[in-house]
């Protein structure tokens, strides 16, 4: 039975449900922007600057499982035993971080707390999906993307003065009300949407140990590329991508090995797109603050600009799709990301002042505003009624796999360059190569799958 409504005014529940949904991602944007700003201060603290890039990976890795065993629980039950589960989940997370002494107790902690996490996106896109109809749907995922906006605003500040100012540790405690807030919000919107399981649907077990498997092999992949080079290399990496291989493909739509032209398609670019903006997002507070010697509160004022003009750019975007090719929609996004990642890698020379980084990470959020929103309505648009679940943990396993190797893989540059004795700004540099491969693979997807399409039907 299909829960969505012609009416395009929503009903009260409809908008309860929202506002509810819009405080969970907001929840998980915050927390999300204030590592990133505190993160450097953390590895200092508690003498784990080696596992900087493991460190963010853990959190996202372990969001997959909770993504593929959302989308499986969502397709199966509905929402309601999932978010329960997740959140509360998320809030022991928060508990064992502010209680962290050590790397190793707070990369713990953030395994937790991304395993909790993970189903904020999963639950949101679905559950739009599951309620909305398709003309409306490129609103709510602007209003959803409109959930990094306060985050965005507050984050940077609040976690730039408690960490310069204060103790990290209370950038986790300072979440926990809100977390009880969204529960009590959700709880209740979410129970009518169960549903009995159904028979042909994907085992929930199943799903949950290919998740495992993903993540614990993207998990290794990481933590071994951050090691010295040496003999495990050739026993531990091959292992790691056997590990990931199979199942990862198995969650992800048909074709996508070949980005088949379709949901395939999309989901691939989703990857490639996450991988080239993280991939130098995630690395800009080492270049503001280690590199430039800029505070956590002035670094800060980078992420704000840019989650800002991400959300203006996502409304936008909800217009744009209207009147122009969805070719035209994913290149134009994808044209001013790519020219915006490559204006903030100039930071890497000394003569340049450091407010440039603005601007750039300003127009980068205009670029994702428009592409990240495109992407996702598009792979809503190709999916079959009775799979959103199965869409979402597609467009969810390859967003965070994307995220946590863009993070893996770069602490491993930086950790290495460091031991062969290259300069930092060289080790950072690569960084950036590696997201403008990124950006070149988009184009190659764009190019070759969506030249031609108008909008999918």
């Amino acid at each position: 039975m299909s829960h969505k409504s012609e009416d395009p005014e929503l009903s009260a529940p409809a908008r309860s449900l929202q506002l509810g949904l819009i405080l969970a991602v907001s929840l998980h944007a915050f927390d999300e922007l204030v590592i990133a700003i505190a993160l450097p201060t953390i590895a200092r603290d508690l003498g784990g600057g080696d596992w900087y890039g493991v460190t963010l990976a853990s959190y996202i890795l372990a969001g997959l499982v909770s993504v593929v065993w959302a989308g499986s629980s969502i397709d199966r039950r509905g929402p309601l035993r999932i978010f329960v589960v997740g959140y509360s989940l998320f809030a022991v997370g928060l508990i064992l971080a502010t209680l962290a002494s050590n790397m190793w107790e707070f990369v713990a902690a953030r395994v937790i707390q991304g395993f909790g996490g993970g189903i904020s996106f999963t639950v949101a896109y679905a559950i739009t999906n599951i309620v909305l109809p398709k003309d409306q749907r490129p609103r709510m995922v602007a209003w959803l993307d409109s959930a990094w906006l306060i985050p965005s605003l507050l984050a940077p500040a609040i976690g730039g003065y408690i960490v310069d100012y204060l103790n990290w540790h209370w950038v986790f405690i300072a979440q926990l009300p809100f977390v009880l807030i969204a529960g009590i919000l959700l709880y209740p919107r979410l129970k009518p949407l169960n549903k009995t399981p159904a028979p042909g649907s994907q085992d929930s077990r199943r799903a949950i140990g290919r998740a495992l498997r993903i993540a614990g092999g993207a998990g290794l992949f990481v933590t071994v590329i951050a090691q010295p080079v040496n003999w495990f290399w050739l026993i531990l990496l091959p292992l790691s991508v056997a590990l990931v291989w199979r199942p990862f493909l198995k969650v992800m739509p048909p074709g996508f090995a070949t980005a088949r032209v379709g949901l395939a398609a999309a989901v691939m670019l989703h990857f490639w797109l996450f991988y080239a903006f993280y991939a130098a997002e995630l690395f800009m507070p080492l270049i503001m603050i280690e590199f430039r010697g800029l505070s956590s509160s002035v670094t800060g004022l980078a992420f704000t600009s840019c989650a800002i003009t991400w959300v203006a750019a996502s409304f936008f975007q909800a217009w744009l799709c209207t009147r122009v090719s969805l070719f035209y929609s994913l290149f134009l996004g994808m044209c001013i990301t790519t020219l915006s990642v490559a204006a903030a890698a100039s930071l890497l020379l000394p003569q340049v002042p450091y407010w440039v980084v603005y601007p750039a990470w300003a127009v980068a959020g205009v670029g994702m505003g428009i592409s990240f929103n495109t992407v996702v309505s598009a792979t809503m648009d190709y999916t079959r009624e009775g799979e959103e679940g199965a869409t979402s943990t597609a467009n969810g396993i390859a967003g965070s796999l994307a995220i946590g190797l863009a993070a893996g893989v770069g602490g491993a540059i930086i950790n290495h360059g460091e031991q062969a004795g290259v300069g930092f700004a060289s080790s950072l540099g690569l960084v950036w190569v590696m997201a403008g491969i990124a950006c070149l693979a988009c184009f190659g997807v764009i190019w070759a799958r969506f030249r031609g399409v108008d909008q999918p039907h």
